[in-house]
């Protein structure tokens, strides 16, 4: 949540984000927190409008392809089979590139609202921030240990599985079977386990960052 990632952007002049990202790793004071805050919602405004022209370019490259596609079909077979559609292809990269860029800013605009919402405006509310990254913490590992049993029943049901299969060529289709199905139910699991992983490496940040205003 920190860590701000700023895309490079050919519709956002993503410079003052950039100081913003570095500024909020340095913060110390309440005070700080305040003016950061105040600049970063400025800023997400700002991204909000870019967001806005985006979506107007989009609709207008979208219209451009409709009426080209409109005219294609109108012309005579010879013409579609050979026509060299060189325009519309341009249109059609324009049309990626502004919806790669429109995720971007979407993405950016959700890191600082997250941002946001984690400073803390005074050390009654940094208290109560702290407790509650805390809570989810625990909450993580102890889901975490359940996933972790969940995946050594799995292997544990696999090797039994296995152990009982017939040795030598003749229990080889039934042992690629349970392996296949023990992959199969870990897929999950350890994504799961991934996914819990990052979580608590987030709040192990933020909670290392937080406890700076003590």
């Amino acid at each position: 949540m920190i860590d701000i990632h700023i895309p490079a952007s050919l519709e956002y002049d993503t410079a003052n984000a950039s100081r913003l990202a570095t500024a909020i790793k340095n913060m110390r004071s309440f005070e700080e927190i305040t003016e950061w805050n105040n600049k970063a919602t400025a800023e997400v405004k700002v991204m909000h409008t870019i967001l806005s022209k985006i979506e107007e370019k989009q609709q207008k490259v979208t219209s451009i392809l409709s009426e080209e596609q409109q005219e294609h079909e109108a012309k005579a077979f010879f013409f579609k089979l050979f026509g060299y559609r060189k325009e519309q292809k341009q249109w059609l990269v324009e049309q990626s590139r502004l919806a790669r860029e429109k995720a971007h800013i979407e993405s950016l605009i959700e890191q600082f609202e997250s941002v946001i919402h984690f400073t803390p405006n005074s050390p009654d509310e940094l208290k109560e921030l702290i407790e509650e990254c805390k809570k989810q913490k625990i909450e993580l590992l102890t889901e975490k240990k359940a996933v972790n049993a969940q995946i050594s029943s799995i292997r544990a049901d696999a090797r039994q599985q296995t152990a009982n299969t017939n040795y030598g060529n003749y229990g080889k289709g039934d042992r690629r079977r349970i392996r296949l199905n023990k992959e199969s139910a870990l897929r999950p699991a350890e994504s799961q386990k991934t996914a819990i992983k990052r979580q608590v490496t987030e709040l192990d940040q933020i909670i290392t960052w937080l406890e700076r205003f003590n």
